[in-house]
């Protein structure tokens, strides 16, 4: 359970290049739908549109991608995974490795007065007053959607032409950038590594999921008692 896993895994039905262009589809995505969010009539609404429906855009590049190549969903990696409660232990063990270092990053953050991720989300929580609406996309919506993107298919396909090692950092920075906080960008980036390794370990995106979910609970659940 120690070693590094290994790179002889079932070959992706992509390739490392339709990652590339499966992220530069997000990207294009996103850009007109902030057209389109920023064009509505309705402006004080805005943040509960955003809210309700941004995530699911990072499903759309999968979808062109697998359309074109003749892909199922499931080779995201929707399947059963051996060792369920070794795999699970060993992924919470290092997720509470990787909040000290969260719990340190945050204190040097504020310190520096740098306005950090759960300033930006309380205010947020507070202008789109639908907490419960945000609290499903956050902990239920956002871990299966982004971890359909970033590791079922965009650390699967740039596993192809990399190797895990190098896709778990790239899929984990692109992870980190997307989050678009300056001040939990090292955080976010190991969680992402985290949650990359666990596809590695047991092909299945399941335990992502599951600790992503856990992650954006107990964030979500702070923010709601703030």
């Amino acid at each position: 359970m120690n070693q590094l896993p290994s790179d002889e895994k079932k070959p992706a039905a992509w390739s490392g290049n339709d990652a590339w262009l499966g992220l530069g589809l997000m990207l294009i995505v996103s850009v007109v739908y902030f057209a389109i969010i920023f064009s509505l009539k309705n402006q004080e609404n805005i943040l509960v549109y955003y809210v309700a429906s941004f995530e699911f855009t990072l499903l759309i590049p999968i979808a062109v991608i697998f359309f074109w190549r003749k892909v199922s969903w499931k080779e995201l990696g929707f399947q059963k995974f051996s060792g369920v409660y070794a795999n699970l232990a060993l992924g919470f063990g290092l997720l509470i490795g990787a909040y000290i270092l969260v719990i340190v990053n945050n204190i040097a953050m504020i310190a520096l007065g740098v306005v950090t991720q759960a300033d930006v989300l309380s205010e947020m929580i507070g202008e789109v007053n639908a907490p419960y609406l945000f609290a499903f996309t956050t902990v239920i919506v956002a871990p299966i959607v982004e971890e359909m993107f970033f590791r079922g298919f965009l650390f699967k396909g740039l596993r192809e032409k990399y190797g895990w090692i190098h896709a778990l950092f790239f899929s984990s920075l692109i992870f980190a950038i997307f989050h678009g906080q300056i001040a939990t960008l090292i955080p976010t980036f190991l969680l992402g590594a985290l949650f990359s390794y666990m596809y590695q370990r047991t092909e299945s995106i399941y335990p992502g999921i599951i600790l992503h979910f856990f992650v954006n609970a107990l964030g979500s659940a702070a923010l709601l008692l703030m």
